[in-house]
């Protein structure tokens, strides 16, 4: 037999999950006006009721906007030639405010701080880019000067080379 509870505390973790700071004894009381404190003491109905208001509790677009969130933390990896595991592991280690969760764990204002720290990141990250082209640009002008520099040389030794068999 299945448990009969398993929705309730389906909807309940998930509740958690989203802010709800209430114990399970906590929310029945609440939804009971105080008469009831147990599971085993709601009816079928009030046990679905108090199910699907749990539900509702916790929006789907809220999950949107936390995907949307999450999607752009991996897109700036991306753009640092990063994978999609390496933008979750950082998630994953770095937390927010000494505490970290799974990557699909985070709420949409911790997403927010860790979207903050990435771009921090990324912007470091081409800095460091920007100054490693500029040596690389200075390496390649004074090449370019010394092949140059080289081709006149060729240039005279070879006119030296043809004067000396003329003469």
């Amino acid at each position: 037999m299945k448990n009969k509870y398993a929705s309730f505390f389906a909807a309940y973790n998930a509740s958690v999950m989203k802010g709800n700071s209430y114990t399970k004894e906590e929310v029945v009381k609440n939804f009971t006006n105080g008469i009831k404190t147990s599971l085993k003491e709601l009816t079928v109905w009030e046990l679905q009721e108090l199910t699907r208001r749990l539900t509702s509790l916790a929006p789907k677009q809220n999950n949107d906007k936390a995907d949307k969130m999450r999607k752009a933390i991996i897109a700036i990896f991306k753009s640092m030639n990063k994978t999609v595991d390496d933008a979750k592991d950082w998630a994953e280690k770095q937390g927010v405010k000494g505490i970290k969760k799974p990557f699909n764990n985070y709420t949409t204002g911790e997403l927010y701080v860790l979207i903050t720290i990435a771009e921090k990141i990324k912007t470091d990250y081409l800095k460091l880019g920007s100054s490693e082209l500029k040596k690389l640009q200075l390496n390649l002008d004074k090449r370019k000067k010394y092949l140059k520099l080289l081709k006149e040389i060729v240039s005279i030794t070879g006119w030296i080379i043809i004067a000396q068999k003329i003469f």
